[in-house]
């Protein structure tokens, strides 16, 4: 027991009263670190949540003004001490150490205080954009980099410090935003009070910039004061009338014209009125891939390639993949589907291989890897989709069989290509085994399983004991998946919650206790909620025979004016019969700590998410 208290007490991170950050498992010399200095680390993992891990991977996270670089220094390791060195650029505001085992399988979060520190000022405090990095990380960034867990009141508290230590923070661009961002994320209907109160202030100011009239406009937006909102906007355009918002007008008509010809009329007027400089390449070329796509809809290819010859190859790659996937999918022109698909696809192999590009700053180099290689997976499952639909099935295999591989056969959906393509071109026994090995590994997809009651039926010459056939192998899957699942089991407790239903019905988590509840968060607006409901309406039939069983659909993140209503007309036009709760105020989201929608839970009898 004396162990284990002086491991945990070891992972606390200190901070002194001079702004120092000291952790018991990590050494930082020098202590507080400044722009352009080298930083010098010791990382003891027998110190550490990896005490029994005998290889640690380590990646470090710089964040600048604007951006974060990856830094993998040289790695020096002597039992469980590693070492290294690295060297701050002068705009560089905080550092974030990522320490994990077994390909992030295992992570150390230094006690869920995770390791991060700022870079300081010749007066050794933190820099001021400092306080702007961390509120992003504790903002959902962290967890999507390393594993971080998203914590709002951390993010918010973590602003109000550098505002009391740092007057400079609340003049550094964005911060409006970002900070009465952190406030509603944190306090939700709550925070509105104070919200106000700061917009308020801000708009007191006697020279406000067109970035002040620009948060003013959006938040009391937000805030559903509409009428405050247009009146700042109105003071801005008069006294900025050649300011960022016109030229962003301008952009915008572009992506709401509609048709070829009216993106090509509003993409002229943006260009004569802002001749493009070297850094507007990019917005450039993205409504030159917006055009291009709407001139490729219409079957205007000639304007079609005139619009794309600009663009880089790997922008055109993305269009090209995304037209000739639709164009598959409609059994359409399916030659130029076939011509643009092969470039693309030939691109992302050669990028896959030897790359033409630099490795992105903001992530690893095995991150890097991956990438590209996903890249080329959905190429070329694209190109063999059209193959397929060509008859060419031998080079059509080829192309599925190589996508499947890298994938290790894991994808359903890459499984499927290779499927329809590999029963076309393999002998009747040897596609069956392949199908029932999928089936027993769980990734075969419903389409598959047909593939393989064909061939069971030809040989055969009945469907006679199919059902019990099928039935036997994804047993197999699910115990596979059961023993997973088996690992990956939390026991933790579920935010208590009180909603009131579409009846006007209170319904508390503590009134569903003794209960195994299903709890789906959603929105009506939300396209993969959407795609969900079919399967969970299923679900719910099959489960809730089951007296111990409840599905609650708790509705949040709507922006609707009436969401009870907007809820109601949803659930009514599509026909399902689900117990919706209101999360008007999106607290129990919060409470859940939730990133995306749809997110579903598992909850057990005794109020313990699983």
């Amino acid at each position: 027991m004396k162990k284990v208290f002086f491991v945990a007490f070891l992972l606390i991170t200190i901070s002194n009263t001079n702004g120092q950050v000291k952790f018991g498992a990590l050494e930082i010399t020098p202590q507080m670190p400044q722009s352009g200095q080298t930083v010098n680390f010791k990382y003891n993992s027998k110190l550490s949540a990896l005490i029994d891990e005998k290889k640690v991977d380590i990646v470090i996270y710089v964040f600048d003004k604007s951006a974060v670089a990856v830094v993998e220094p040289k790695i020096i390791q002597k039992g469980s001490i590693y070492s290294g060195s690295f060297k701050l650029d002068s705009v560089d505001n905080l550092i974030v150490f990522s320490f994990s085992a077994n390909d992030r399988k295992v992570n150390d979060d230094n006690g869920g205080k995770d390791y991060f520190l700022p870079v300081y000022s010749k007066d050794n405090q933190p820099v001021a954009n400092y306080y702007l990095n961390v509120r992003t990380l504790y903002a959902g960034y962290g967890e999507y980099l390393f594993g971080m867990k998203k914590d709002d009141e951390k993010g918010l508290s973590m602003l109000e410090e550098g505002i009391k230590l740092n007057s400079e923070l609340k003049n550094l661009p964005g911060f409006h935003n970002i900070y009465l961002d952190a406030i509603n994320a944190a306090k939700k209907k709550e925070g509105e009070p104070a919200m106000q109160q700061y917009l308020l202030e801000l708009s007191s100011k006697t020279d406000l910039s067109e970035s002040d009239f620009s948060a003013l406009t959006q938040w009391y937006n937000r805030l559903k004061m509409k009428s405050t909102a247009d009146s700042f906007t109105s003071i801005m355009k008069v006294k900025y009338p050649d300011g960022k918002w016109k030229k962003n007008e301008l952009a915008d008509a572009i992506n709401k014209a509609k048709g070829a010809d009216a993106k090509k009329t509003a993409f002229e007027v943006l260009v004569k009125a802002y001749p493009p400089k070297e850094e507007d390449k990019a917005m450039v070329n993205y409504h030159k891939g917006s055009i291009a796509s709407a001139c490729h809809k219409e079957k205007k290819y000639d304007d079609f390639n005139t619009w794309v010859k600009d663009l880089t190859m790997a922008e055109k790659a993305g269009i090209y993949n995304s037209l000739s996937w639709n164009m598959a999918l409609a059994k359409e022109n399916l030659t130029e589907a076939k011509r643009i698909s092969y470039d693309a696809t030939t691109w992302a192999r050669k990028e896959m291989n030897k790359p033409a590009d630099k490795k992105p700053a903001s992530i690893t180099k095995k991150q890097w890897v991956t990438q590209r290689e996903s890249q080329y997976v959905m190429y070329a499952d694209t190109y063999a989709l059209i193959l397929y639909e060509l008859g060419d099935y031998k080079n059509g295999y080829q192309y599925a069989n190589e996508a499947a591989i890298i994938n290790e056969f894991k994808n359903p959906e890459y499984n499927e290509r290779y499927s329809q393509l590999m029963v076309k071109v393999t002998p009747a026994a040897m596609a069956k085994k392949e199908l029932e090995k999928f089936v027993e590994d769980g990734v075969a997809s419903s389409k598959m399983k047909a593939m393989l009651k064909e061939l069971y039926v030809a040989e055969n010459k009945s469907d006679v004991g199919y059902d019990a056939y099928l039935t036997k192998l994804e047993m197999a899957a699910k115990e596979k998946r059961r023993e997973e699942l088996a690992k990956e089991m939390i026991n933790v407790a579920a935010p208590k919650f009180s909603l009131k239903d579409l009846e006007g019905n209170d319904i508390s988590l503590a009134g569903l206790k003794g209960k195994v509840v299903i709890a789906d968060f959603w929105a009506t607006w939300c396209g993969p909620c959407i795609a969900s409901m079919p399967a969970m309406k299923k679900a719910q039939e099959k489960l809730t025979a089951n007296a111990d069983v409840a599905f609650v659909f708790i509705d949040t993140w709507e922006s609707a004016e009436n969401k009870k209503q907007n809820a109601q007309d949803f659930m009514t036009k599509n026909n399902y019969p689900f117990h919706v709760l209101m999360d008007d105020d999106n607290k129990v989201v919060a409470d859940f700590k939730v990133n995306g929608i749809p997110t579903k839970f598992i909850i057990d009898k005794t109020g313990n998410i699983r």
